[in-house]
């Protein structure tokens, strides 16, 4: 068994070197970042780093996790295909994974030696936790829907600025604090004088100081700088609140679903993330749908926010219709007007005390300002302004007589400045509101996020248990594997119902009286399922290990330290690959308890050369009190004449044919048979499907059969 390992430097990992090293520091941060990156498994945030693929990730991963915890995965997987059925049977699992965080963790999952089933204990536990939630929740597609759209969080935009403010100050220190934390997002600028803090300030909606060097003057005009204390404490949500709102928008739908999440666990009964009860999920929820996706607080939630938004835009299209209408009006009226003299007026004119002009302009500025008037009544209804925006309207307008009625241009456009400006305000102080609200709620969302991710993990495994119907095994302390109604899960993912199996090896309670033997030959007609009864096994043995329930309706698993699976060969193996194959075995000479299947062993090399081989090899593994043997053979009969070692053989039998001439296999082994792969039975289909001639031949055949 390997030794714990404390890793106390990225180095010490196989694959790092230099170069590597430091550019997981730098993407980390630090060296202890980049290590408990590592050691979590994160195979996402390593897979970002320059040179780091997700294979040397999961490399890194599970190089890391052996060391920490003393076993690797080659210390229980033994051959190449025990690998590859190891993986083969995760990618299966990886299917029922909701997020791309639960894939990569599952590839950190792999089975353990029986020698720390301190490790093994620990992982029945934490998926027995999930067993129940899958239970009420694995088929709940609302439930699925919202762990599809949890995500790793992603951070606030590096290129964020908040381009409608400054940060101005003649002092040197306030300067060096402030752009050390805020330079990033906002510009912090330098002012030397009165005159030239007045001219950038022009440039900003928002101006922000932390030292009142400047206020103590008469200042223009509209500009109000915000005074706050020491940079180095002041709230970023004051000064930048696009920040905190960046990442809750970016977030918002991963967020969101996590919130929902834990209310319905919670619903269900299953007690999840304390840190935040119900009232301060609700709480949070509500302040979510305050923000948009672009980071602002969305429409609909803010009359005030909402008015100046709609005024703002609406100004100029507004004013040119409503100036339009009073012209039109003004027209009429004046098409409309009669000239009536009083007789003063009229003994005015007459001595020469009034001209005629006079009298004009008096008529047409009493019309005028009637049209003035009731256009700024107009604008203001139209607009929905408030008392100081109506204030605001005179200055568009001239007192002197001008037609058409017409709006001042330069006045026009400072009213549209001061419009904005008190828009940006507003936003200003939404934003400050919300992301006040929000940034309490930022490291437990954090915290909820990945804790979501994690169980995940989890969930997922106990969905693919809750799926195939997997039950936990039964650990025994002797050797031995004994099973009621298991299923080839690649056989049951591929075709949906199959025939259950039920057998058994070694000392367990499903084992007949007197045949508890620990090394069995199975027999069999072809296509009976002995090849899908090795992976049975198989499969049973890695996921008991790796503290996952099995795909059996009851299983008795005893310990095993070591497993070897040896597939189909594809021929008659040459020198070297023969050569190769029994050194594999070689192995077997060591005392601690092994698990080995064997799919048709004998056609590494010639018949009689190969019975006389498995024959050694079945001997060696009978020594050992705690070693498992089943080997598919068809040559069972061979290998019992070259052996004086006690060895079962069990048989897969073809019971006859049915009514379309397929054959009827029980595939449950019988013990203590010598099945035959029934030979007779295909040249009775072929006979019984065929005529004239050919079936003259078949029936000669059939005869052979009779002797």
């Amino acid at each position: 068994m390997a030794a714990f390992q404390q890793l106390s430097g990225l180095r010490e990992l196989n694959g790092i070197g230099e170069r590597v090293a430091g550019r997981l520091v730098e993407h980390f941060g630090s060296e202890d970042a980049a290590l408990q990156a590592i050691l979590e498994g994160d195979i996402a945030s390593l897979s970002e780093v320059n040179g780091v693929s997700h294979t040397f990730a999961l490399s890194l991963a599970r190089d890391a996790r052996g060391r920490a915890e003393g076993c690797a995965i080659s210390d229980f997987l033994k051959t190449k295909e025990a690998l590859d059925l190891y993986s083969r049977l995760l990618e299966l699992i990886k299917t029922f994974a909701h997020t791309s965080h639960a894939r990569d963790r599952m590839d950190l999952f792999y089975p353990f030696p029986a020698s720390r089933m301190d490790l093994i204990e620990e992982r029945r536990a934490f998926v027995a936790d999930y067993l129940k939630i899958a239970d009420v929740l694995s088929a709940d597609k609302e439930f699925i829907a919202l762990l599809l759209r949890v995500k790793k969080l992603k951070p606030v935009p590096g290129n964020l600025r908040a381009r409608d403010r400054i940060i101005l100050s003649g002092d040197r220190k306030i300067l060096d604090a402030a752009r050390e934390r805020f330079q990033a997002f906002l510009t912090v600028q330098a002012v030397e004088s009165f005159s030239e803090f007045v001219d950038l300030a022009r440039g900003y909606s928002s101006v922000i100081v932390f030292d009142d060097n400047f206020l103590s003057f008469d200042l223009p005009e509209g500009l109000e700088p915000e005074l706050f204390q020491d940079p180095s404490k002041a709230e970023f949500w004051q000064i930048l609140p696009e920040v905190e709102l960046a990442f809750f928008a970016r977030n918002l739908d991963c967020v969101l679903a996590c919130l929902n999440i834990v209310s319905t666990l919670r619903i269900a009964g299953f007690s999840f993330f304390e840190d935040l009860s119900d009232a301060e999920l609700e709480d949070l929820k509500t302040a979510l749908l305050k923000v948009g996706e672009d980071g602002k607080p969305v429409e609909g939630l803010d009359p005030e926010l909402d008015r100046l938004e709609t005024a703002l835009k609406n100004l100029d299209p507004i004013l040119t219709s409503t100036l339009n209408e009073a012209n039109q009006r003004m027209n009429r009226t004046l098409e409309a007007s009669s000239l009536t003299l009083s007789g003063q007026e009229l003994i005015k004119l007459v001595s020469g005390g009034m001209e005629i002009k006079d009298l004009l302009a008096k008529e047409l500025q009493r019309v005028y300002t009637g049209e003035i008037e009731a256009l700024k009544e107009e604008l203001s209804e139209k607009l929905d302004f408030q008392k100081q925006e109506k204030l605001m309207l005179d200055s568009l307008f001239s007192d002197e007589i001008s037609y058409p009625l017409r709006a001042e241009q330069a006045q026009l456009q400072l009213f549209r400045q001061k419009l904005s400006m008190s828009l940006e305000k507003t936003r200003l102080s939404r934003k400050r509101e919300l992301a006040k609200t929000l940034s309490v709620f930022r490291q437990p969302v954090e915290k909820l996020v990945k804790e979501i991710l994690d169980f995940d993990l989890g969930f997922s495994i106990a969905c693919f248990a809750s799926q195939f119907r997997l039950k936990m095994p039964v650990i025994v302390p002797e050797a031995g594997i004994g099973f009621e109604a298991g299923e080839n899960l690649f056989l049951k993912a591929r075709y949906g119902e199959i025939d259950p199996v039920s057998y058994s090896v070694g000392k367990t309670s499903f084992s007949p009286v007197d045949m508890e033997n620990r090394v069995v030959l199975l027999s069999g007609v072809n296509s009976g399922g002995k090849t899908s009864l090795l992976e049975l096994l198989a499969q049973f043995v890695v996921l008991g290990h790796m503290g996952f329930p099995v795909p059996a309706m009851k299983l008795e698993l005893g310990p095993v330290e070591e497993f070897y699976y040896f597939g189909k060969s594809k021929g008659t193996l040459d020198a070297g690959a023969f050569e190769t194959t029994l050194k594999q075995f070689s192995v077997l000479s060591e005392a601690s308890g092994k698990l080995v299947l064997a799919d048709e062993l004998e056609s590494i090399t010639e018949p009689g050369a190969s019975a006389r081989i498995i024959a050694g090899i079945l001997e060696y593994l009978a020594r050992s009190e705690e070693s498992l043997g089943i080997f598919v053979s068809h040559l069972s009969e061979l290998i019992l004449e070259n052996t004086e070692t006690e060895i079962r053989v069990d048989g897969i039998e073809a019971e006859g044919l049915d009514s379309s001439l397929e054959l009827i296999v029980n595939r449950n082994p019988i013990y203590n048979r010598v099945a035959r792969s029934t030979p007779e039975l295909i040249v009775e289909r072929l006979l019984r499907k065929t005529t004239g001639k050919e079936q003259e031949f078949y029936a000669h055949l059939k005869n052979k059969f009779k002797n």
